[in-house]
């Protein structure tokens, strides 16, 4: 029952991904903005059990993060937002001192860090000039090495992680996983090279997307296995259930996650060697 529940969960979830990355614009900022919310939350009730009034702050800064890539784009006023939203948290710790435990405090910054700041940059990559075309080395990496991995440990796998949060992963599995991965860069680099007009050369999208599916696919793995570690952490199976066979939104995206931020990283770095080159 859980895999057709994962697999319909995958045939209804996966092209609607795809038409929101083609369209773009606000009702991709919306999603994320949307899923973001959902996450912090999912984050919040794993570490406090209960929600908490200083979470608000965490919810209310996604969505006035959000609104301010919606407003300037980027730049440095997602730096002014990120630091507003960390004095508050400060000024909250001080105002009520003795009643307001730091530990949530913490709690309520890590969670607006790792979740909808990290995940803001599905959407900075999206509205890079080149990001129609590298948006999708986001899913290639974190979907491709999911699987390759899966495909690999269950054929060959046997030399299981060691003081691992996941340790049913293989070592094996996880080489596959990246590998595969890169292989799948490689050939979406030849497919939009081949077939989309391209802005850039030919050598150019084919080498970007192989190295950025190859770094995003390790941390991918990275994603995967920190998700495993706050789980066991916090000693929850799931963060939720809101997919059906896959848990919550976080069980979903923990890779995306993670990798979002590295490819835009990557990408931006590829670009700036070939301008000085």
């Amino acid at each position: 029952m859980t895999f057709w529940k994962r697999f319909a969960t995958t045939i209804i979830g996966l092209p609607s991904v795809a038409l929101l990355i083609f369209i773009g614009g606000i009702p991709l900022l919306v999603i994320c903005a949307f899923f973001a919310l959902w996450g912090l939350r999912e984050f919040y009730l794993a570490f406090s059990k209960k929600d908490r009034l200083i979470h608000v702050i965490g919810y209310l800064a996604t969505v006035g993060y959000f609104g301010a890539i919606y407003v300037f784009g980027g730049g440095y006023w997602l730096l002014i937002a990120l630091t507003s939203f960390i004095i508050v948290v400060q000024t909250c710790l001080v105002v009520f001192f003795r009643k307001l435990p730091i530990i949530e405090c913490i709690t309520t910054i890590y969670g607006f860090l790792y979740i909808p700041f990290m995940l803001s940059f599905v959407v900075l990559v999206r509205e890079h000039e080149l990001g129609p075309y590298y948006i999708f080395l986001i899913f290639i990496a974190c979907f491709g090495c999911d699987t390759f991995a899966y495909l690999v440990g269950s054929l060959i796998g046997k030399n299981k992680l060691k003081n691992s949060p996941s340790p049913s992963k293989s070592v094996e599995g996880l080489i596959g996983g990246v590998v595969g991965a890169t292989v799948a860069g490689l050939i979406y680099g030849f497919i939009i090279a081949l077939f989309f007009n391209y802005p850039e050369t030919t050598a150019h999208i084919v080498v970007f997307a192989t190295i950025i599916c190859f770094f995003g696919a390790i941390f991918s793995i990275v994603g995967d296995l920190a998700a495993s570690a706050i789980k066991r952490h916090c000693d929850v199976k799931d963060f939720g259930n809101v997919f059906p066979g896959h848990g919550g939104v976080l069980d979903r995206l923990d890779s995306i996650i993670t990798v979002a931020p590295v490819v835009y990283l990557v990408m931006n770095i590829m670009m700036l060697l070939v301008d000085i080159i």
